[in-house]
């Protein structure tokens, strides 16, 4: 969908080669690591034992985790596992923002960005960003143009984990944060989950009880990068399900 249109578009955009692993499974991590651990660990580890040379890259918090857990797994057992690495890794550490500022030629000028991490990613490595007050997210907006917003909720759980079995509570936990974005005058919300963009985007309307006038657009950082980029309908702006014309108005007023 949105996130894997835009996110292939702008790896080709950067000269990132990416190759889907064949024969993939599930990660394990929802819901097999609520029945069994083993089960859980070794989807993972049969993951991973798939790669055949290189890294293995996922955009999903989720997914980043469990395979984490199954690297470690690994590498404790004296086996070489492939260095797992969520997207957002790849690109602003191995290409660097040096290489993306190299490739807007539609800055974000006028866009002012909330970005939002979740409860997992920087719990899972600590070298994906500060577990206390992240901040590479921010200098990504900041590479593409845009102005990112101080934002206290940036690391709540968007509740994506109890959707099933609390599914009232998950949306309320949903709400509370799309609220305080709304509260910072941000234009739209920024995240690198797709279960956070479920249940920040998807549920929108059920969290906000259908009220029009307090949503915001929610967007994958490679959807940002993308627009950035200046690659136009790969941006797949059109694809999310709250509207994302206050992005384009915003960035019509500050290109004027």
């Amino acid at each position: 969908m949105e996130y894997g249109e835009s996110a292939i578009a702008v790896c080709r955009a950067l000269g990132v080669s990416l190759e889907e692993l064949p024969d993939w499974v599930c990660c394990g991590a929802t819901p097999t690591a609520s029945y069994s651990y083993d089960i859980s660990l070794g989807l993972g580890v049969k993951n991973l034992e798939m790669v055949r040379g290189g890294s293995l890259v996922t955009p999903c918090s989720a997914c980043f985790k469990n395979l984490k857990g199954a690297e470690e797994h690994l590498a404790g057992q004296n086996k070489r596992p492939p260095k797992v690495q969520h997207l957002f890794q790849l690109v602003y550490d191995d290409v660097g923002l040096a290489a993306v500022r190299e490739k807007v030629s539609a800055p974000l000028k006028g866009l002012k960005v909330a970005s939002y991490y979740g409860c997992l990613l920087t719990r899972v490595d600590p070298t994906f960003d500060s577990a206390e007050d992240p901040k590479k997210l921010d200098e990504m907006t900041r590479a593409l143009g845009g102005e990112p917003v101080r934002f206290a909720a940036k690391m709540k759980c968007c509740g994506g984990p109890i959707t099933l079995s609390k599914h009232t509570r998950a949306v309320e936990m949903g709400g509370k944060i799309l609220k305080a974005a709304k509260v910072t005058g941000a234009h739209a919300v920024v995240t690198l989950c797709p279960m956070c963009g479920m249940m920040l985007d998807l549920y929108q309307k059920e969290a906000l009880a259908g009220r029009k006038e307090g949503q915001i657009p929610v967007v994958y950082f490679t959807q940002l990068m993308a627009l950035a980029f200046g690659l136009g309908a790969e941006a797949a702006l059109d694809m999310n399900v709250v509207s994302t014309r206050p992005i384009m108005a915003a960035l019509a007023g500050g290109r004027k």
